[in-house]
C-alpha cells in the first residue's frame, strides 16, 4: 500500500500547472508565431499589387484590317440507298472515286482533300396495324453517305470545282467559304492598330483628368478573322450537268481588340 502511495503522489507532480514563468513564456512564443502568421499572408495578398499602381485608368482599343482571301473551301457528299449495306457502299465508293480522280487532275493537292465523315445507317419503313394493333418497323434497305472537304488554293477555281463535283454525281454540296492561309501578319498589323488606338484614347483621357501616365501595368487582347459564307452555305441537290457559278468572294476582316491599364498618377 506504501508503493502504491508513492506512485500516486509522483503521478499528480507530473499532472501539476506548470510554473508561472514558463507558462508566460509559452504564451508570448504563440502570440509572436500569431503575428508572423498574419504578416505573411498579408505580404501573400499584396504581391504584385504595389501602392504605386493604386490608381489607374483603363482604356480600350480597336483595329482593323481588310484583304482578299486566298482560300476557298467546300464540303460535298455521294449519298447512296440499297437493299443491303455492301451494294450502297459500291455505290458510293465507284462515285466517289471518280469525283476525286477529277479533282486531282483539276488541281487540287491530295493534301487539301479529307474525308470528314462516313456513316451507314439502316432505313426503316413503319407499317402500321391491323384493328389497333400496335405496328411495326420494317427493315427497308441501307443508306450509305461519304462526306469530303477541299481547299482551292487558286480562288478563280471556286466555282468550277463546284460544277465539277456536281457533274461527278454528288448529292449534297455546303459549306462554301473563303479564308486567308496565313494571317498572322495581317493580326499582327490590326494589333499594332488596336495598341495605338488604345494609347491615343489613354493620352486624351489623363490630359481630360490633368493625370500623368506612369506606366502600362496590364494589357488584354481579343478578337479575330471574320470569315466571309459564300455560295454553297445550304445544300445542293441534283447538282448534275450544272454551270460553273460565278462565286464573289468580297474581304475578310481581321480586327484585334485591346484593354490597356496605366498607373497613373
Amino acid at each position: 500500500m506504501e508503493e502504491i502511495a508513492k506512485i500516486t503522489k509522483g503521478l499528480k507532480k507530473l499532472h501539476s500547472p506548470l510554473p508561472g514563468a514558463v507558462t508566460v513564456l509559452l504564451f508570448s512564443g504563440s502570440v509572436f508565431l500569431l503575428a508572423l502568421f498574419v504578416g505573411e499572408v498579408k505580404s501573400y495578398r499584396l504581391i504584385g499589387q504595389g501602392i504605386e499602381y493604386r490608381n489607374t485608368i483603363s482604356v480600350s482599343g480597336m483595329g482593323e484590317v481588310f484583304a482578299v482571301p486566298d482560300i476557298a473551301e467546300f464540303s460535298f457528299a455521294v449519298i447512296a440507298e440499297a437493299s443491303d449495306v455492301r451494294e450502297a457502299q459500291t455505290k458510293v465508293t465507284e462515285k466517289m472515286n471518280a469525283i476525286l480522280e477529277s479533282i486531282k487532275k483539276a488541281g487540287i493537292e491530295e493534301k487539301d482533300i479529307k474525308t470528314t465523315n462516313y456513316s451507314a445507317q439502316p432505313r426503316y419503313e413503319y407499317i402500321e396495324g391491323k384493328r389497333g394493333s400496335p405496328g411495326t418497323q420494317k427493315l427497308v434497305g441501307y443508306e450509305v453517305s461519304h462526306w469530303v472537304s477541299i481547299k482551292i488554293r487558286d480562288t478563280k477555281k471556286a466555282g468550277d470545282m463546284l460544277a465539277l463535283v456536281g457533274d461527278g454525281g454528288a448529292t449534297n454540296v455546303s459549306g462554301l467559304s473563303f479564308t486567308i492561309d496565313e494571317e498572322e501578319n495581317l493580326q499582327m498589323e490590326a494589333r499594332r492598330k488596336a495598341i495605338k488606338d488604345g494609347e491615343e484614347k489613354a493620352e486624351i483621357l489623363a490630359r481630360d483628368l490633368d493625370v500623368r501616365i506612369v506606366k502600362l501595368v496590364s494589357f488584354q487582347e481579343y478578337g479575330g478573322p471574320i470569315f466571309y459564307q459564300g455560295y454553297g452555305g445550304a445544300d445542293m441537290v441534283s447538282m448534275k450537268s450544272a454551270p460553273a457559278p460565278e462565286v464573289p468572294m468580297g474581304e475578310n476582316s481581321i480586327t484585334s481588340n485591346v484593354t490597356l491599364i496605366y498607373a497613373i498618377d
